[in-house]
């Protein structure tokens, strides 16, 4: 089965790496966690507490559907992520887009499971329809 695309366009928090030398060496030190809390600190509580959330979320959907659904984050900020808010209408953050071709916005996780669900059982009747011939010619005899 061929996995569920599924693009999310929502703010994304940024950090600064360094050079891959400089980035061992603060591993080594134990800075980089420092520096990249220091940056967290720096946005604002309702942005750190959505993406925390989104985070979340997405992990228990790939534990959820684990082989069956790509993921794509798209920073709503980048000229990608303004042309998917453009093109789907996608006025308010988090926005959920299946396969391209259906938009759910919001923190329902029932509604987006829902969605995501719709699609993978329209991607099974394919399989199912070549089994039931053989099985009511089987029937028959």
């Amino acid at each position: 089965m061929k996995p569920i695309r599924l693009e999310i366009v929502t703010k994304v928090v940024t950090f600064f790496d360094h050079c891959r030398r400089c980035q061992i060496l603060f591993d080594q030190a134990g800075l980089d966690k420092k520096i990249h809390q220091k940056e967290m600190e720096e946005y604002p509580l309702d942005l750190k507490e959505e993406v925390m959330k989104l985070s979340d979320w997405i992990r228990e959907l790939s534990r959820l559907y684990k082989h069956r659904l790509l993921i794509r984050l798209i920073d709503v900020q980048s000229p990608f992520g303004i042309y998917k808010s453009l093109r789907h209408r996608i006025r308010t953050y988090p926005g959920f887009i299946v396969e391209g071709k259906e938009t759910y916005i919001g923190w329902d996780k029932n509604q987006l499971e829902s969605l995501l669900d719709k699609y993978i059982q329209g991607s099974l009747p394919s399989k199912q329809r070549s089994l039931h011939p053989f099985l009511s010619s089987e029937r028959s005899h």
